[in-house]
This record gives structure tokens, C-alpha cells and sequence, in this order.
């Protein structure tokens, strides 16, 4: 099937070139063009791709494209700049466009950038996948785990890809729940208490729903109840999960404990997100953990390191942390502490109160790492692969 394309356009120079590109790629067809003045209330129907030349200072614009991708059923938004600024290309990620492009642009950058459309498309019209069990580690107390694990949580919801189950591994001192400004009735004790009777309607009870795809397992209420919770009562659990009740993503959050019962949540994960700070007591930590880790030889767990509370003034640079660890950061948080204990003190999520913080920014792309809608790689000018340059840039 013909993909079909409609243009947005500033100047009719650039109408004539984007309907060129169009053309020239071999990739669809070209359905309608107009000029930015005319933006119709919704997208249109059997759209497939909305071709947009980027205007900046136009909130006008900016809220039109909020509002299409705010709905699964529109269109992809490809941005056109004539030139792009590290300032824009976060704009067009906040504003939640599937693709950039500057001039030139090259004819097999614009076909792979509608291959992968595509490929998005059958991915929501393909059979469900496998569960993705991802567990959050942090480095030390306080680093800020929980906050990542919620937010990150209601990112990948909002993708309407599948759905979400959150478990709170801190059986000691859980607090997700706070998070959320939800007092489920259940506990993940009451779960130990009935390993013998798991079955989905069971499972389907126990678990609090938050919103239309998240669903929270939180800790234990008491210090005695986690006292009876060990690693194969855990492994029991999950494995089920796992198999039987269609979650698209488990994010655990291991607090900071490297225990038993987290080694055994290691065990059971596809990918492990360990979390550290901009300091040298919270990277020492890192460091060791890192080293452990190696030595454990857990190796089918993917282990990568984020960031938390990052200030780019900070004496400490991207270069600095990772030649101390020894590994690439897969990201980093900004840092800012009112704002972020605010939105917990408040019970919602930054994400979606504020979703154009610099927070929100970064935490949406490590949620597509999640949900493999990044469309990073190396192309000559074009798409996502921008970020990966100016990252690099960034490093000293």
C-alpha cells in the first residue's frame, strides 16, 4: 500500500522542493499541500504522513502538532528546518514529531525514514510481543530511582503500545505508590501469601490500576510482611507474570540493594538501568556495582547507566563520568530538585504535568529505547541520528 503525504508549507519554494523529495524517493504519493495558514482542526483521514516546513516562533503550529500525536490514530509528523539548532531539534522530540530534516535532503535518509513508519505501523497491527522485564537499580539512597521508574512507567503508557506493570522491589521502604497518590488495598505480600492459587483473574484483582495501562504491584505495608519474601518466591512470580498476563513492559524497582532477591529480579531481566548522580560518593558506588555485576556474569542482562540529577554546569563532565566507570552513559536527567519533588509531593507525574521539562525531554528518550521507537543511526543530516552528534559534540 502507497503512503500517502500531505505537505505543510511556508513558502512555495519549499513546497515545490518537499513535493520533489516525495516524488524523487519512490517511497508514496503526495494527497494534498497547503500553506501553514490553513491547518485543518484534525489531521486528515487516510493520511499516513504530514509533511510540515518548520516555523519557529508559531505557538499556533506547535499546539497543532501537540494535538495531532497526541492521538494514536494520526499521522507521523515529519519536520523540514533550513537549518537546524540544538534548540529546535528539542523542540521537535517535545513536540513529539517522528522525524527532522535540513537541506539537503538526502533521497535514502527519506526513504528509510518512511520504511521505519511503516515498520511502526505493522508493529501495532502485529501480534502482541514478548513481556520486556527491565529492573532500575540505583547506585545509593536517594538517587532518585523511584521518581525514573514512575515517570518512565507512564511515558511508555502514554505510547498506547501495551501495557504496564510497575513492581516495587523496596519491600522494606516502598513508596511508588506515593507516586501515583494511590493506598492499594493489596500488596505484593498478599501475592507471596497465595503463590498456590496464581491465576489472571487472581493477578488481575491484585494489582492497582492507574490510568488506562498502567498497573501498580506495590511493596509490602509492613516490615514484617517483607520479612517472609525470598528470591524463589519472587522468581515464581514473575516467570508467571511474564507468560501469562500480557504485559508489554515490567519495570521493577530494585531500590539500591544489590540482595538476594534483586540478584534473583537481575536474573529474570532483559535490561537492567543502573542509576547514579553527578557525584563522586554516588559514582564510587557506580563503580563498584559495575564491577560486581562483571564479576557475577549475568551475561544476557544488557546493563546500562543513567545519570540522575545532571547539571551541565557541574565540574564533572559526560567525558569525566565515563572514563571513571569505565562504560558509555546511555543517558542523563537534568537536574532539578523543586520541580521533581514537587510532582511527587503532589502524587503526578512530571511527565505529564510538565511534559516540555527538560526532565520530560530526557526521560522520553530513554522511554523509546523501551518502546524501540528511537530511530537513531547514522544518516547524512537527517532524523534522529542529529542526537547522537550533538551528544558526541557535547564530550570534551
Amino acid at each position: 500500500m502507497s503512503t500517502q503525504f500531505s505537505i505543510y508549507f511556508h513558502s512555495l519554494e519549499n513546497k515545490e522542493y518537499l513535493q520533489q523529495i516525495i516524488e524523487a524517493s519512490g517511497t508514496g504519493k503526495l494527497a494534498e499541500s497547503h500553506d501553514l495558514a490553513h491547518l485543518p482542526s484534525q489531521a486528515v483521514n487516510g493520511i499516513d504522513v504530514v509533511f510540515l516546513e518548520y516555523q519557529e516562533n508559531n505557538p499556533e503550529l506547535d499546539h497543532w502538532i501537540e494535538r495531532v500525536v497526541a492521538n494514536p490514530g494520526s499521522p507521523a509528523i515529519f519536520l523540514y528546518f533550513k537549518e537546524i539548532s540544538t534548540n529546535n531539534l528539542w523542540k521537535a522530540i517535545r513536540l513529539g514529531a517522528k522525524e527532522c530534516f535540513t537541506f539537503p535532503i538526502q533521497e535514502e535518509d527519506f526513504k528509510q525514514a518512511v520504511q521505519r513508519i511503516l515498520a511502526r505501523t505493522e508493529v501495532r497491527k502485529s501480534p502482541a510481543k514478548p513481556t520486556q522485564i527491565i529492573s532500575f537499580l540505583g547506585c545509593k539512597g536517594g538517587i532518585g530511582t523511584s521518581f525514573l521508574v514512575a515517570n518512565l512507567a507512564g511515558l511508555l503508557a502514554q505510547e498506547r503500545r501495551g501495557k504496564v506493570l510497575v513492581v516495587d522491589l523496596d519491600l522494606g521502604f516502598g513508596q511508588l505508590n506515593y507516586f501515583f497518590d494511590v493506598h492499594p488495598e493489596h500488596t505484593l505480600a498478599e501475592v507471596i501469601e497465595n503463590l498456590e492459587r496464581l491465576d489472571n483473574n487472581y493477578l488481575q484483582n491484585i494489582f492497582y490500576t492507574i490510568g488506562e495501562n498502567i498497573y501498580l504491584l506495590p511493596a509490602p505495608a509492613r516490615l514484617e510482611e517483607a520479612e517472609i519474601i525470598n528470591a524463589d518466591h519472587l522468581d515464581k512470580i514473575i516467570s508467571y507474570l511474564k507468560e501469562n498476563l500480557g504485559f508489554r513492559w515490567i519495570l521493577i524497582d530494585c531500590c539500591h540493594q544489590l540482595d538476594e532477591i534483586t540478584m534473583r529480579a537481575l536474573e529474570l531481566s532483559e535490561s537492567l538501568m543502573l542509576v547514579t548522580a553527578q557525584s563522586i560518593p554516588a559514582l564510587s558506588n557506580a563503580k563498584k556495582m559495575l564491577d560486581i555485576l562483571s564479576l557475577l556474569g549475568l551475561k544476557e542482562l544488557e546493563v546500562e547507566v543513567i545519570v540522575n540529577y545532571w547539571d551541565r554546569q557541574h565540574e564533572l563532565s559526560v567525558a569525566d563520568v565515563e572514563n571513571f566507570l569505565g562504560k558509555t552513559i546511555s543517558g542523563t536527567i537534568a537536574c532539578d530538585y523543586k520541580q521533581a519533588s514537587f510532582s511527587v509531593n503532589e502524587g503526578k507525574l512530571l511527565v505529564e504535568t510538565s511534559p516540555r521539562h527538560p526532565i520530560s525531554t530526557d526521560l522520553k528518550l530513554i522511554a523509546r529505547k523501551f518502546s524501540q521507537e528511537d530511530t537513531l543511526g547514522a544518516t547524512n543530516g537527517s532524523g534522529w541520528k542529529w542526537l547522537q552528534r550533538l551528544w558526541s559534540k557535547k564530550k570534551p
